[in-house]
């Protein structure tokens, strides 16, 4: 995958012997494990090159701070100049005129390498903003919420700065449907694409019962207003309260899960959680692992009694016998010991072996809770308008 280490030293006359090589190789793997240990969060794609004693380090990062540690250390261990050949991204070479993105479907399948074959790691919807770091066939990209992978590049539009800002300035309108379409004329005939909850389009009037609207690409379509709403109207009304994250992710129950998945289409564990959320305008982190490190904690060392609805519970393995703690799941509390969560399709659960939808496997493994009522603004859960690539750049 991308985020793999390689090592290219030949092992011929005049270069470095195999002792030589496994330090470097342990310095290169040491100043990852410091600087980048999660690919989702940061590029750390380096690689050695020997050249007859002269050592060259090739690859790109997003760390500053690990580039210039690891060219320390491999100048002070190897004890000669080290030739620097590392690209930080955002690539350079993108030049202005790609800087930033805007999703262009309504849903974007996002891989963890690239090509069709890698692994999904995540899907964007339209009109989501994305930070362009590097091109190569497909495009490595940067989420609102931190998540770094690989789209190609006819399900966005690459942006400069300037386009992208007025794109962000520009008024919007947000489908609020579980799903639908978007058509040619204000009449419900031909389809310019299907659409799912949290998609974005820029407003461009009114037309009867619809609303005009553009694309990032320029595409122009008409909305029913029955199935979406001003954007900012939508933001200003929606309210996080536990009644209404418990109503909203019924909503979604019986939507098949799918790995990666992130809408209304699809989802996976925590893409479910994490659609819940962005239907009360709030954004959390991509995978269970990465929510279960946000939020207000909630005890229950001694029982289920703290727990509130709309509460994320996470399911995995608890850390012992030197192993760290593996998230492996997550769901949503919804009170009286049942939860809601995406397995095979989005199901309720119970922690009460009395009942009948009693999930015996999840129950063992359930071992932490955290609130995200109360906890919008912290590291980690944004209110959409402020999030950084929501926002006008400077």
């Amino acid at each position: 995958m991308f985020f793999s280490l390689l090592l290219l030293i030949p092992m011929a006359c005049g270069q470095l012997n195999e002792k030589a090589v496994a330090e470097l190789n342990n310095i290169v793997k040491e100043v990852r494990r410091q600087y980048a240990p999660d690919v989702r969060d940061e590029v750390y794609d380096i690689r050695l090159v020997d050249n007859n004693g002269r050592l060259t380090v090739k690859g790109v990062t997003t760390v500053d701070e690990a580039r210039m540690k690891l060219l320390q250390q491999l100048h002070d261990t190897y004890g000669r100049a080290v030739n620097d050949s590392i690209i930080l991204l955002p690539d350079p070479a993108l030049g202005d005129d790609v800087r930033y993105g805007v999703v262009n479907v309504s849903v974007a399948n996002v891989r963890m390498g690239a090509d069709y074959a890698a692994e999904m790691g995540t899907q964007l919807l339209l009109g989501a903003p994305v930070q362009v770091l590097q091109h190569d066939d497909w495009w490595r990209i940067k989420s609102a919420e931190g998540y770094i992978a690989w789209i190609t590049g006819s399900s966005f539009v690459c942006m400069s700065k300037e386009a992208f800002n007025q794109w962000t300035a520009a008024r919007k309108i947000i489908f609020t449907d579980i799903y639908g379409f978007a058509y040619e004329s204000a009449d419900a005939g031909r389809h310019v694409s299907d659409l799912v909850f949290g998609n974005l389009l820029r407003y461009e009037g009114e037309e009867g019962a619809f609303y005009k609207v553009a694309y990032p690409d320029g595409r122009r379509a008409y909305v029913s207003k029955s199935q979406a709403v001003h954007y900012d109207e939508w933001l200003s009304s929606v309210s996080l309260t536990e009644e209404s994250i418990i109503r909203k992710a019924l909503t979604l129950r019986g939507v098949p899960y799918s790995w990666g998945g992130t809408s209304t289409k699809a989802v996976d564990c925590s893409g479910f959680s994490k659609t819940v959320f962005l239907m009360h305008g709030v954004i959390l982190r991509r995978d269970a692992s990465q929510q279960a490190k946000t939020g207000i904690p909630v005890d229950i060392s001694e029982g289920y009694d703290q727990l509130r609805p709309g509460d994320l519970m996470f399911f995995g393995v608890k850390e012992q016998d030197g192993k760290k703690e593996r998230v492996r799941h997550v769901g949503i509390y919804m009170g009286d010991r049942e939860f809601i969560h995406s397995i095979g399709y989005v199901r309720v659960g119970s922690l009460d072996s009395t009942r009948a939808n009693y999930d015996e496997h999840n129950t063992r493994e359930f071992i932490r809770a955290a609130r995200v009522i109360g906890a919008v603004g912290a590291e980690g859960i944004w209110r959409i308008d402020q999030n950084p690539l929501y926002r006008e750049q400077e």
